[in-house]
């Protein structure tokens, strides 16, 4: 018995619905959008023409400027009663650094007040035989002695401020004031209340005028070809990470450092912010130029990807480009070219890693 029109239609339409429910539904392709990079956010260095150069370190440190130093020495024995200054300040010539009471000092002292005296005496008696001499009652013989005995008391006098002097010294409120003999810092105080100063001890104290340092970089055998009077050197020092001070050697020693084995290079240098401090460590970087030419870029710019070097270059479109590259020469912050980039092309120089990445996956 066959279904009526009506029922034959229904279940078709019952069919249809369940086809359709079962049919499968084509995939959604989504469409990789490309990476947008904003040239403000990427930072880019030019691709220069210039001298393959190469470059050392040598290691070495701060030193003082010897012909701007004072070392303080006593040259009398004595007690030190006060002292005004501490390691590191800053002092002008004449200040007072310390006080000391000193049995030499106080006797030089006693002498002078006695000579003074005798000088008062021997003024008095010079004067009275002018007086005698003019009213023609004493000999020209009796003036010129007293004459002649005031210049010895004054010759004394002066011959005792001379040593007084010499010990940079005066004595107020009972004690020797010890005086700084120049301007400058403390860069050594070794003296405190009640230190027993000898004659025969090392300076007092140190000062130095810091305005000019000195940097003494270390040069080994193998390195003295390479190293020449003249060259610029760039200073660095783990004390001030991302700064670099620049110098020139002015001297190379002749004569191998028995102890260290090195011959010792001098790099005078200007310490206008007084950050070179003596005794600080450092490395100096020295450059040699040669006559051979290629294109550089910042060593930083080089990106290690599967074992082979790669560059990221911006195009002008502002778009990015890893290039596979060969480098021919490497230096200490520089790496040359003689092919694969070309003078002028912008090479990313920061966060090159991430942006490499980025667009290796928008390429996939």
């Amino acid at each position: 018995m066959f279904p009526s029109n009506l029922s034959l239609k229904t279940l078709a339409a019952v069919s249809l619905l369940v086809t359709s429910c079962y049919q499968p539904k084509a995939p959604v392709v989504e469409e990789k959008q490309p990476v947008a990079f904003l040239p403000s956010n990427v930072a880019t260095y030019p691709a220069v023409i210039e001298p393959v150069t190469e470059s050392i370190r040598l290691t070495g440190q701060i030193e003082y400027n010897p012909n701007q130093v004072v070392h303080y020495t006593s040259l009398v024995t004595g007690v030190i009663t006060r002292s005004h200054v501490s390691l590191g300040d800053r002092v002008t010539k004449g200040q007072v650094l310390a006080e000391m009471r000193s049995t030499e000092l106080s006797e030089l002292s006693s002498q002078r007040r006695v000579l003074d005296s005798q000088l008062a005496v021997a003024q008095r008696k010079l004067a009275a035989a002018q007086s005698m001499f003019d009213d023609r009652i004493a000999s020209e013989k009796d003036l010129a002695e007293a004459k002649s005995e005031v210049e010895v008391v004054r010759s004394e006098i002066d011959k005792i401020a001379a040593n007084l002097s010499l010990y940079n010294a005066s004595s107020e409120k009972g004690v020797f004031q010890i005086k700084a003999p120049v301007s400058g810092y403390v860069v050594e105080n070794n003296v405190s209340e009640g230190t027993q100063v000898g004659s025969s001890e090392s300076g007092l104290f140190t000062i130095s005028d810091l305005s000019e340092v000195w940097v003494t970089a270390n040069i080994y055998a193998v390195d003295l070809s390479f190293v020449t009077k003249g060259m610029k050197a760039i200073i660095k020092s783990k004390a001030y990470p991302g700064e670099f001070f620049e110098g020139t050697i002015s001297d190379i020693s002749q004569v191998f450092d028995p102890q260290e084995r090195v011959l010792k290079a001098r790099i005078r240098m200007p310490n206008k912010d007084l950050k070179l401090k003596p005794g600080l460590t450092i490395e100096a970087v020295v450059t040699r130029h040669s006559s051979e030419m290629a294109v550089g870029i910042p060593a930083n710019a080089l990106i290690l990807h599967n074992n082979e070097n790669y560059v990221l270059i911006r195009k002008e479109d502002n778009s990015l480009e890893p290039r596979k590259v060969t480098p021919d020469a490497t230096d200490n912050d520089r790496i040359f070219f003689k092919s694969g980039i070309a003078a002028g092309e912008h090479v990313v120089v920061r966060d090159q890693l991430l942006l490499f990445s980025q667009v290796l996956d928008t390429e996939k």
